[in-house]
């Protein structure tokens, strides 16, 4: 008695049989070498042989003329046209066993004519399926979603051989339509909701589904004359439905065929979807870009840089460079200023690490260097690709104001300190005399008052300068240095001192603070200078102590560049230690019971509104020099 198998493939290569025969899994089956097929057909019951070979070669036709009576199918990738073998049926290998399986249910449950028939139909199917492709290329070509569906419907009238056809997308939870066959657009098709019939199970539960007839299906609500349905979701987008007058009109390879149609749908409408919200987000972000009313720099990362894309309007008129002239180029290379290259490559790194930056920073201009707060917004990143906004916020006033506030609230502090201390002192003394005078009678006592008085008249008046003025000066104008030293001089209790201008020189200067910080020099030499018991302005043997002014000529340094034009104001007097020359200027530090510790500050500050340099050094009559660089001559105009 022989053996049973449904199938038996052949081929030449024996890894060729076992793959063909691991893809037919569902049926029985035996591998067998093509010089044994035919004892094989002898000896077996075979249902189907599968040929997975070249039928072209002698060997594998001769397998195919054996097989007389047992249906045959050839499975390869040889033209058919080519096939000079008579096999019963033919599956080109394109990869897909999908065909092959269907061929082979056809041979083993069908007789021969109706098996000519299947086979005439699944050819019909390849075809529409080749030609379902041939719509994809039609699909990428269209601009809007309305053009896609219009193209869906067509190709499911005409390729498909759907009756009624109609598309529909869910908005706001209902279907709406938005392609249908011309006989539904005569019926009054309207919107439906996206929950309810067959539709609406289809849609929800993202399955196709097929009514072979409506009267008795559970969730279809006839009412027209349409009996079958065949309801198909298009992703999250909506529904695709065919209907008929006929029941059962539908059957599973319609529904193949209209899945794969509708996937196509669905990946082109999501597609347009997606370059739709790319546009306008490019739109929302290209307005922002040029509306802004900081500079701002769109930029790409590459190759360990910054570079610029674009700029707006304001970066040009802010930083002083066009789009056309850095675009392209690495940013940190036109803004960052020397110093802050190390801080700018830790910024770049921080970027990549995938942080947002939201720093407070400085960035150069074509003609200075500005505070800036810097906010980088990424938009697109990849694993070493970055692109994104940088806004540079000019914050320089508020800077200014900001370093303004911590000098006015240094000097609040020393303000403190003096009325606290300063002021309790000679406040105390004169309380301690003028009881005593009281006490006692002696008028000798009433001098200690005043001098007590003169002290804390002294201390308010330094205050009051502090507080009104500080470091801020008004408009410059062209001033005369020995005009002012003499006005000064005028200004101030010399007693026997003298004065002496060295040279004359006309620069920039607020008029008014350089007056004052003149008469502080001058007062600080004659109280400071060398203090002794004697006569106002003496020496301590006795001789008058002198103050000269005079210039700082421009003239080649050590390193072979000019030294920077000035002004100096020396003394005599017995000079100030070296270990104390650099907290001279520092609020507080005096070196005498009369002294306020605020004359030198004053002077300090005043130098330092004008941008001016201070040096404390030795004079050349071995008292203190104080050499002001840095001042700024007026125009020619100016002078004249």
């Amino acid at each position: 008695m022989s053996e049973k198998s449904h199938v038996v493939v052949t081929a030449r290569a024996t890894d060729r049989r076992s793959d063909v025969a691991a893809a037919l899994d569902e049926w029985e089956t035996a591998v067998v070498a093509p010089c044994s097929v035919r004892e094989w057909l002898a000896s077996h019951e075979v249902a189907c042989l599968v040929v997975a070979d070249d039928p072209t070669t002698p060997e594998i036709r001769g397998v195919c003329e054996d097989a007389v009576g047992v249906p045959s199918v050839v499975f390869t990738a040889v033209d058919p046209t080519e096939v000079p073998c008579h096999a019963d049926g033919f599956v080109r290998d394109d990869g897909d066993f999908g065909r092959l399986r269907d061929e082979i249910r056809w041979r083993l449950h069908t007789g021969p004519h109706a098996a000519a028939a299947a086979e005439d139909a699944l050819r019909e199917s390849h075809a529409k399926i080749e030609r379902l492709h041939a719509v994809v290329a039609e699909m990428v070509a269209c601009d809007t979603e309305d053009e896609v569906y219009e193209v869906a419907i067509r190709a499911a009238e005409e390729i498909l051989d759907l009756d009624i056809v109609g598309i529909d997308t869910v908005e706001d939870g209902y279907f709406v339509p938005r392609a249908v066959s011309e006989e539904l657009k005569s019926s009054g098709y309207g919107t439906l909701p996206a929950d309810e019939g067959v539709a609406g199970r289809s849609y929800q539960h993202g399955e196709s589904i097929l009514v072979h007839d409506a009267e008795t299906h559970p969730d279809a609500s006839p009412t027209g004359p349409y009996r079958s349905v065949l309801s198909v979701p298009v992703g999250h987008i909506g529904i695709l439905q065919a209907g008929s007058r006929e029941t059962g009109a539908f059957d599973e390879r319609d529904r193949e065929l209209a899945e794969l149609l509708v996937s196509h749908v669905a990946e082109t409408i999501e597609r347009l979807q997606a370059e739709e919200r790319l546009r306008r987000e490019r739109d929302r972000l290209s307005s922002l870009f040029e509306n802004v009313p900081d500079p701002v720099v769109r930029f790409a990362y590459d190759d360990g840089a910054l570079r610029v894309q674009d700029v707006n309007a304001t970066f040009e008129d802010v930083f002083g460079w066009s789009a056309d002239e850095i675009r392209g180029a690495d940013i940190d290379e036109y803004i960052v200023p020397e110093g802050r290259e190390d801080e700018a490559k830790r910024l770049n790194e921080k970027l990549m690490a995938g942080e947002s930056l939201h720093v407070t920073t400085q960035r150069r201009t074509d003609d200075e260097v500005r505070d800036i707060l810097l906010h980088v917004v990424p938009f697109e990143r990849g694993e070493r690709s970055l692109q994104g906004f940088a806004i540079y916020t000019d914050i320089t006033e508020e800077k200014a104001r900001q370093r303004e506030l911590e000098r006015q609230n240094e000097r609040l502090d020393a303000f403190a300190s003096i009325v606290s201390h300063d002021l309790r002192n000679p406040l105390s003394i004169a309380q301690g005399y003028l009881t005593l005078a009281q006490e006692v009678g002696a008028p000798q006592h009433f001098e200690e008052i005043r001098h007590a008085h003169e002290r804390m008249g002294n201390l308010i008046d330094d205050l009051l300068s502090l507080s009104r003025q500080g470091d801020v000066v008004g408009s410059l104008e062209p001033v005369q240095l020995a005009a002012v030293a003499t006005q000064a001089w005028a200004g101030v209790q010399t007693g026997a001192a003298t004065l002496e201008s060295v040279g004359d020189v006309t620069f920039l200067a607020d008029r008014d603070r350089l007056l004052e910080l003149l008469e502080n020099l001058f007062r600080n030499a004659i109280v400071h200078g060398c203090p002794t018991d004697g006569d106002l302005g003496c020496r301590e043997d006795g001789s008058p102590l002198t103050v000269t002014v005079g210039t700082v000529e421009p003239s080649a340094g050590d390193d072979g560049e000019p030294a920077e034009r000035g002004f100096f104001v020396a003394d005599s007097g017995c000079g100030i230690p070296v270990g104390e020359r650099e907290t001279v200027l520092e609020t507080g530090y005096t070196t005498s019971d009369e002294g306020t510790g605020f004359g030198l500050t004053i002077v300090q500050e005043i130098a330092a509104a004008h941008d001016w340099a201070v040096a404390v050094e030795e004079s050349e009559a071995g008292g203190v020099q104080f050499t002001f660089t840095g001042v700024t001559e007026p125009p020619l105009e100016a002078e004249n």
